[in-house]
């Protein structure tokens, strides 16, 4: 067969279409770009960012800055538990997750940002290193970043606080995890007024991780009456005054390992929790800046990340305006 000679634009085409097929694959490896890692939420569960998050250590509590640019969680090593956090840069992809800067010197868990997205709370069992004696704190943003951790003070020494989550006028709802209870915490002049949420909520076995609508219209929190699984996620409405009987909140959320760490963004689209029902044997690569994974064997069934969309919350609550 006789050699055949392309036009030279038609050689310059072939070579512009050849690179872009090159391309191609390293835009589907990272396709997290823009604020909240430019996902749309979806019905069925999905893992959240596993390129930069999932791993085979456990990762829990999440949530978002209210722009969507910065996202902190906890990761839960056997040696510790860290306060971890990824942001959005200037090119619109995400950092590699890393330490916060209040964190790594004791156990730290359970960061949830303010409404206003200016303080982060989290739970630590700073200064004496024992989760038994874990308190809330939290920390405020300044000009070069967060300041230092400062002591939310809301019960005695002998109780163990856990997971804070704000209304938009400072009303604290967390947990005791000795007692298996949920309460509330109402800023007055200069302290707390703290209360036992009703029977209605605290009614049967262990609860905790509430998280509180910023209106105060809801509450989302782990608890393991009648659960599908190890321990499932319930929410209550607040109606007039009034919560109704919790309800589960069913599969696709819920499932037969382990939910826990609800969390819903601030325009109210976006719903994240922590969930063991990965059987997948995952990959060391997004913690590998964090100090100590890599001494961490590989293994699955532990807690990771997943998001779904709000949907379920107003289709819920409309039986009980019906």
């Amino acid at each position: 067969m006789n050699n055949v000679k392309l036009p030279i634009f038609i050689l310059f085409a072939l070579l512009l279409l050849s690179c872009k097929q090159e391309q191609k694959p390293e835009l589907e490896k990272n396709p997290n770009n823009g604020p909240f890692f430019g996902i749309v939420p979806t019905e069925q569960p999905q893992l959240l960012a596993p390129e930069l998050l999932t791993s085979p250590v456990t990762e829990y509590n999440g949530t978002f800055s209210p722009d969507g640019k910065e996202f902190y969680y906890t990761t839960d090593v056997p040696q510790n538990a860290y306060i971890t956090f990824t942001e959005m840069l200037s090119d619109s992809t995400w950092s590699e997750p890393k330490i916060a800067s209040f964190s790594g010197e004791f156990s730290d868990y359970d960061p949830l940002f303010s409404p206003d997205g200016n303080r982060i709370y989290f739970s630590s069992s700073r200064p004496k290193g024992d989760n038994e004696n874990s308190k809330i704190w939290y920390v405020e943003r300044t000009d070069t970043g967060w300041g230092e951790p400062i002591r939310v003070m809301l019960t005695g020494e002998e109780d163990n606080e856990f997971y804070s989550s704000l209304t938009h006028d400072g009303t604290l709802y967390f947990n005791i995890w000795s007692k298996g209870d949920i309460y509330k915490a109402t800023p007055t002049d200069s302290i707390y007024q703290v209360e036992l949420l009703p029977e209605i909520i605290n009614d049967g076995g262990d609860k905790g991780d509430p998280f509180i609508s910023p209106n105060e219209d809801y509450l989302i929190f782990r608890g393991y009456d009648d659960s599908i699984g190890r321990g499932d996620l319930y929410i209550t409405f607040n109606i007039n005054g009034e919560w109704t009987s919790p309800e589960n909140l069913g599969e696709p959320i819920n499932s037969e390992t382990h939910e826990m760490c609800p969390w819903v963004s601030q325009d109210g689209k976006l719903f994240v929790f922590a969930s063991g029902r990965s059987t997948e044997k995952l990959q060391t690569a997004p913690l590998d800046p964090i100090k100590k994974v890599q001494e961490v064997n590989s293994s699955y069934n532990n807690l990771n990340l997943y998001y779904t969309s709000t949907d379920f919350i107003q289709k819920m609550k409309q039986k009980h305006l019906d």
